[in-house]
């Protein structure tokens, strides 16, 4: 959600950012997941050591703050966009500026109280609010635009004051911008509603509007998308005009799908990059990059860590991690490729496994290009196959195979190539 926010803000012209997180392990899971996501914001980040209301969060961030006005904004506005930050921004002759909004459920929004000439007379909290004000429809949205000389002065007295009562808002300050007469409540609209998170319902209608946004956006930038409903797609995906997307298929993380290239249907990828032309069907990739025309066939897994080169084919009920597939590969179905280096054109059968692990770590093998490895091959790792090598069908090959050479039987056994037959033949002849 926060993430959500932060890019919001950023397309709304504001790039520098204090977020406020709470001590210890939830607290540096934060950290950590946001400035893996910060490239659209500097990002810094300050500790609210106790959980005591808004007031005491932002004040917390004071140290890491050195603008002339502040903007405030909670972390559980994920559906916040740049069109309603922007009003916000050119009133920086008031002391406090508030975003507000009508809402057919206000649920438990902060409502805002005005006077009798309807100006802003002060915001109250749902659990402070009467029977009466929690009747009110016009919510506070959440976001704030604060006069720093204003702002902390007014926060330290807030929280000073309410040592002995608990929480701290920090739309207490509101009031005394009020009485100073230096407050505007700007009237925003909200056609997706509410704009906070507090419950798990809350969350799933926001991902609904999130992912309808998502996919308008990629509509109207030439993408084919065959079924919005069936569709899922994160944020942080890029996907070119000219590509397509399938039904089924869930689309996660950073991942960036290029033009030409046909997605699903069923497909899972998640931090993946596809290049241009592929074909990705029915199948998951995670981590790992696809170059231009690469063919996937269902019920494959690419895991974390593969590079793999222009127009290779990898067929159905395959697995693939952490390994380097060369340029005009063949992989067949059911096969295991794990922890590899496999040189350009080579042809790995049916069923054939690297077996990469000896009980206690993982190693690797080398494939040569142009190396043919029969169906039901083991390779037993470490091991290089050479280039231009063969392995024979069901063949368990424990040592390494030179260039030209050829391993057949369980355990295999080294033949000659059929160069050297070649060459005895053409002496016998002479």
């Amino acid at each position: 959600m926060a993430s959500h926010v932060l890019h919001a803000l950023a397309e709304a012209g504001i790039y520098r950012a204090v977020v406020v997180i709470p001590p210890g392990g939830r607290g540096e899971q934060i950290r950590n997941e946001l400035a893996r996501d910060s490239a659209c914001v500097s990002l810094r980040f300050a500790v609210q050591h106790e959980p005591r209301g808004t007031a005491h969060a932002v004040l917390a961030a004071r140290p890491e703050v050195q603008t002339s006005h502040v903007f405030v904004v909670n972390g559980d506005l994920p559906l916040i966009t740049p069109q309603q930050v922007r009003p916000l921004l050119p009133h920086d002759d008031a002391h406090a500026v508030i975003a507000t909004t009508v809402v057919e459920d206000p649920a438990q929004m902060g409502r805002i109280i005005r006077d009798r000439q309807g100006r802003l007379s002060s915001i109250v909290e749902w659990r402070d609010a009467s029977p009466v004000q929690r009747e009110v429809r016009e919510v506070n949205l959440g976001f704030y635009l604060f006069d720093a000389e204003f702002l902390w002065p007014t926060l330290q007295r807030i929280v000073a004051d309410s040592t002995s009562s608990g929480e701290a808002y920090a739309t207490d300050a509101v009031p005394e911008a009020v009485r100073s007469g230096s407050a505007v409540a700007v009237k925003l609209e909200a056609p997706d509603g509410r704009l906070n998170v507090e419950t798990s319902s809350d969350a799933a209608d926001a991902e609904a509007v999130m992912s309808r946004r998502i996919i308008d956006r990629m509509l109207a930038s030439g993408v084919m998308i065959r079924d919005r409903i069936a569709t899922w797609i994160d944020a942080g995906v890029t996907v070119e005009a000219g590509a397509i997307i399938e039904p089924g298929c869930h689309l996660r993380g950073c991942t960036k799908i290029q033009a030409g290239s046909r997605i699903g249907p069923n497909a899972i990828l998640e931090d993946a990059h596809i290049g241009q032309g592929c074909v990705v069907e029915s199948c998951t990739i995670r981590g790992s990059t696809l170059q231009d025309d690469v063919e996937v066939g269902p019920y494959s897994t690419i895991r974390p860590g593969c590079e793999i080169e222009s127009h290779v084919h990898i067929g159905t009920h395959a697995e693939l991690k952490d390994s380097r597939i060369g340029a005009g590969v063949q992989i067949g179905h059911f096969s295991y490729i794990g922890d590899a280096e496999v040189g350009d054109r080579a042809n790995i059968g049916a069923g054939a496994v690297t077996c990469n692990f000896d009980g206690r770590s993982k190693l690797r093998t080398t494939i040569g290009e142009d190396a043919f490895i029969g169906s039901d091959t083991m390779l037993i790792a470490p091991i290089r196959i050479g280039s231009r090598a063969r392995t024979g069908a069901g063949a368990v090959v424990t040592k390494d195979v030179p260039d030209d050479g050829n391993a057949v039987g369980h355990p295999a056994r080294l033949t000659p190539s059929r160069h050297s037959r070649q060459d005895e033949e053409g002496a016998h002849e002479r």
